[in-house]
């Protein structure tokens, strides 16, 4: 678990061993179950992501931003870049009253590094959600590209007292034992709600877990907001993250830049020394 935010100390993560082998690249040999994708759903993600993006073919973006970092009574402020490359690389930096916190992801793989500078390994069982948490623009136009990603339309309903669409991504790999499949299934599903109106994101729901229990759900929510337009792109200028209901943190983007043409180097992960990982 990335140590941007806290968790109580009952719950620290570690590797959970088997699952590195299960990148879909990996598995692809085997005959592969068909993600389901509900027409409905697809539809609607697709008018989703014209509302958001229009004709723009987004590659990359980077949001600069004001950041509020809360873990208790503990309470930082300072600067944040969050820069993500599609739906599986992101960069987010906060650089706090403390020190500068980290955390990389590429896939399945990611480091966290701390305010004392020390690099730890995320763990891949809770690296299945998308790395782009933040902009879910990415997460919308996976569904052309990423053959393991299932979507369903569970309905309109009330979410945080407004009326959204709600929408579940997931991935399906294949597996030749049907509860890895279920297992994967489970740990990288993401609820998205869209507002009812505009179609805009308003919230992405999902859930990280303990090292030794992957039944036990610790609930993330990133709220968004106050949207703008940058060149025909909409971006949420309000975004907070929450962590069991509780808020972890809160940014405010200052400066937005699409398609600036973000290098690959952005994603690569940091070395982590022996022991680092949690």
């Amino acid at each position: 678990m990335p140590k941007l935010f806290k968790i109580p100390s009952n719950m620290m993560i570690f590797l959970c061993s088997g699952l590195l082998f299960l990148l879909p690249g990996g598995v692809l040999g085997q005959t592969a179950p068909v993600p389901v994708r509900d027409p409905n759903a697809v539809a609607l993600a697709s008018r989703a992501l014209q509302a958001l993006v229009g004709g723009t073919m987004l590659q990359d973006i980077t949001l600069q931003a004001n950041a509020t970092y809360i873990a208790g009574s503990d309470q930082e402020v300072g600067p944040a870049t969050l820069v993500a490359m599609g739906n599986q690389q992101s960069r987010v930096t906060l650089n706090l009253t403390s020190g500068q916190r980290q955390e990389i992801r590429r896939g399945i793989a990611g480091v966290w590094v701390g305010a004392d500078g020390a690099a730890h390994t995320t763990l891949s069982h809770n690296s299945f959600v998308d790395a782009a948490w933040f902009y879910p623009a990415f997460t919308l136009a996976a569904l052309a590209s990423d053959p393991t990603l299932a979507i369903t339309l569970v309905g309109q309903e009330v979410h945080a007292g407004e009326p959204v669409y709600h929408l579940v991504l997931y991935r399906v790999v294949s597996r030749k034992d049907p509860k890895v499949v279920a297992l994967i299934e489970r740990i990288s599903a993401m609820h998205l709600y869209l507002d009812a109106t505009t179609l805009r994101p308003a919230a992405l729901d999902f859930n990280i877990h303990p090292d030794q229990n992957t039944s036990v759900d610790i609930p993330i929510e990133i709220g968004y907001g106050a949207y703008q337009s940058f060149n025909g792109v909409l971006v949420p200028m309000r975004i907070q993250k929450y962590i069991q209901n509780t808020l972890t943190l809160d940014l405010t983007v200052a400066k937005v830049a699409v398609n600036s043409g973000v290098p690959a180097v952005a994603f690569v992960l940091p070395a982590v020394p022996a022991g680092g990982v949690q």
